[in-house]
């Protein structure tokens, strides 16, 4: 495929026998301008029963840049880019079984038998193994971009320059999903550019791994598959400026998130490494089973929930003035029924103007002189034990309960009840703030450390 990466040159495993030279090969130009779409799939058809050997299919989608400069159609641009498909397997039969289509609507599809009904039921299994190459024109811009696989891996290349400015949706079945890291965690600059406000990735089995940016939205779910992912805070999208959401979900496989700009890494400190752009952020972070380990910004929400599977979060909060943000308070929500709660949060960032002033005026700064005194926090469990560590500068109203032990330290603070029977309860205050802090667990210890000054 113009760069020695053929699939003829890789055997299935699956195969007992190298694949022979049966392979087809087809190219399709595609535009990358506004009002165009691309949407490229690979699917297995399955008719109703189908007798015979069940076909395994394997490979991977790569979206690479390309050098193209375009074409002049009727005094109009066009952005030109290309999709190039390489199909091999060890039989011609299965090869000539794979059907390719194209519509007009730019909608590339392609297709394989669920089963083969001539495969001789002993031996080897049939196998068909492709490579797609999407290149996209370095000054391309399209609205939406689809990538859509059954069973292929898809992967970025480290220098990529993809501008998909609605949407872009990644999907793959039983195939893993992995996009460049940066070089090293001292660099900072971006490891390929995804120019697009909303972005899609789903997996079902599939790990998830690499940098992704965070514009408008960015949301990600995988049922039994890995999340390992650092996120770009940085946004050139005008609409963007002053909210962004990050959702990730899970069924089983364990999530791991960082925001690498702005967090030293293992090192606990109360202050971020950099601050982050003005927004809104919204935070949702889901798993049944799975293990939820984040280091991440959140401004109005951020809500993490697990199952059974434990949850470490270090958080840095943003908060805005109260003109025209609901008094200007944000919420943190925890919920783990079995497994441990650990919190670290940073001193807070107050953006000097409310989230829904203009875009513009977003940048104005921040102030730390008034601490963390609007935050609405609750952290529950019902079996597993809590730990929550907060800056000195919070302030306002605490409680906690539990059949568990209780352990609340930090100066400042005035216990207003205290109950050392079952179950334990404490509460009371620290300061003149309107945060509140709830922790609440059926029979695992719960402690609450605020910071000396």
């Amino acid at each position: 495929m113009g760069d020695g990466s053929g699939v003829g040159l890789n055997p299935c495993f699956h195969c007992l026998k190298p694949l022979q030279s049966t392979s087809s090969f087809k190219k399709f130009a595609v535009i990358f301008n506004k009002g165009y779409s691309l949407s490229v799939e690979q699917t297995v058809q399955r008719n109703g029963y189908q007798e015979g050997r069940e076909l395994h299919v394997s490979g991977r989608l790569d979206v690479r840049s390309s050098g193209e400069t375009g074409t002049t159609l009727l005094g109009q641009h066009l952005n030109t880019g290309r999709v190039e498909i390489e199909i091999a397997s060890g039989d011609a039969r299965l090869t000539a079984a794979t059907s390719i289509h194209r519509t007009d609507q730019q909608v590339i599809t392609i297709s394989t038998p669920f089963a083969a009904d001539w495969w001789d039921t002993d031996g080897p299994r049939p196998c068909v193994t492709m490579h797609i190459v999407v290149y996209a024109p370095v000054r391309g811009g399209i609205d939406t971009l689809v990538l859509k696989v059954a069973n292929l891996d898809i992967s970025f290349a480290q220098s990529l320059k993809l501008y998909a400015v609605g949407t872009t949706i990644i999907i793959t079945e039983s195939g893993k999903i992995h996009v460049p890291f940066p070089k090293s965690k001292k660099d900072e600059k971006s490891p390929y550019t995804l120019q697009s406000r909303q972005i899609v990735v789903n997996t079902i089995s599939g790990d998830i791994e690499g940098w992704f940016p965070l514009h408008h939205l960015l949301k990600i779910q995988s049922t039994s598959g890995n999340v390992l992912v650092e996120i770009g805070l940085e946004s050139t999208f005008l609409d963007s400026a002053t909210h962004a959401k990050l959702s990730v979900e899970t069924i089983s496989g364990t999530i791991g998130i960082s925001a690498q700009s702005v967090f030293y890494g293992n090192i606990w400190c109360r202050r971020p490494k950099k601050q982050p752009p003005v927004r809104d952020y919204v935070v949702e972070l889901t798993t049944v089973t799975g293990l939820i380990d984040a280091h991440i910004v959140m401004a109005s929400r951020g809500i993490f929930h697990s199952t059974a599977g434990d949850l470490s979060l270090e958080l840095l909060p943003l908060l805005f003035s109260s003109r025209g943000n609901v008094n200007g308070q944000s919420r943190l929500e925890t919920v783990v029924k079995s497994g441990l709660t650990s919190i670290f949060m940073l001193e807070p960032l107050l953006c000097n103007v409310p989230c829904t002033d203009d875009a513009s005026l977003m940048m104005t700064g921040f102030n730390h002189s008034l601490g963390l005194t609007r935050l609405q926090s609750y952290h529950q469990s019902i079996g597993g034990c809590i730990k929550v560590e907060y800056p000195q500068s919070w302030t306002g109203e605490f409680s906690a309960e539990t059949c568990g032990k209780v352990n609340i330290e930090g100066k400042s603070i005035m216990m207003t009840h205290s109950n050392q029977g079952v179950p334990g309860m404490m509460g009371g205050l620290r300061g003149q703030g309107t945060s509140t802090v709830c922790l609440n667990s059926n029979s695992g210890d719960v402690a609450l450390h605020f910071d000396d000054p």
